[in-house]
């Protein structure tokens, strides 16, 4: 078995792989040796597996499976194709997974860009009280900023914003984690979207802010239940698992009790910045 470490989000990942990983400079950038929070055997097999359990969802891509406090989750190509990837958790020992991986899809699956795909690393996480959120990930003044929203409202651009306007850095463009283990933290995280963006950068977070796109800047901090419900479709977790689903949402609770979450419809230039700057300064 070959070792691999990474931390992230402060919590020591330690993978043993039968054949080696493809990495790449972002995998990299998280190496770290420790004492491993959580440990993931991961094996090559002719063919995965079927699982046993209670089906909980699927879809073309992912199937999930329960039987008790087992939790299974598959990856496919399509819905006509076999299970390439399998990922075996059990909800009373967070401390330990397995990961089974088709001999012949390996390489292609094992790759630093879909690794943490198959790993289902948003849903291992969570018993660390972490959250991992589509959100574009700055750090200015010290503090993190998260902007979350849909593919295409304009994370990004409020992210450059910032950096251009008041010289903030951009830690990543499309996914951040939050550790809600005593001051609330911003993490940068090994996968970015297609933004390429990405630091292994943590910082105490000062704000969530979920955008939308207006012809005018208007902001409001949301009450905590109205800032769960505008968080929930932009973390990755999902209903499948009761349990889990539950967890997410405590943490949500205790994530908009304790920062500033914000709803801004907000115009793509510098006046965005301004609205935002002015409301994180009344509520400071």
């Amino acid at each position: 078995m070959q070792p691999y470490s990474f931390q992230i989000c402060r919590t020591t990942l330690a993978l043993s792989t039968e054949l080696p990983l493809v990495t790449g400079e972002s995998m990299e950038l998280f190496a770290h040796d420790g004492a491993a929070g959580l440990r993931v055997i991961c094996r090559a097999v002719p063919e995965v597996p079927e699982a046993a359990g209670e089906p909980r969802f699927q879809n073309a891509e992912r199937l999930i499976y329960q039987s008790g406090t087992s939790v299974t989750r598959c990856r496919r190509v399509h819905a006509e194709a076999g299970v390439y990837a399998r990922l075996d958790y059990d909800l009373t020992r967070p401390e330990e997974a397995a990961l089974t991986v088709r001999e012949a899809d390996w390489r292609w699956a094992t790759d630093y860009l879909r690794l943490w795909s198959i790993l289902c690393l948003p849903q291992l996480l969570l018993p660390f009280r972490t959250l991992i959120f589509h959100a574009s990930y700055i750090g200015w003044n010290d503090k993190g900023i998260l902007f979350t929203a849909p593919s295409g409202t304009g994370k990004s651009t409020q992210a450059e914003l910032w950096r251009r306007c008041r010289g903030a850095e951009v830690l990543n463009g499309d996914k951040a984690g939050v550790r809600l283990d005593g001051v609330p933290t911003a993490h940068g995280v090994p996968f970015s979207g297609t933004s390429g963006i990405c630091h292994n950068v943590s910082l105490p977070l000062s704000a969530v802010v979920v955008l939308s796109q207006a012809p005018e800047n208007t902001i409001r901090r949301l009450p905590p239940s109205q800032a769960v419900a505008a968080l929930c479709p932009n973390v990755f977790a999902d209903s499948a698992v009761g349990e889990e689903w539950t967890t997410a949402l405590n943490l949500l609770l205790d994530l908009a009790a304790s920062v500033p979450v914000y709803a801004l419809a907000c115009t793509p230039d510098e006046r965005a910045v301004e609205t935002l700057e002015r409301a994180m300064g009344r509520d400071t």
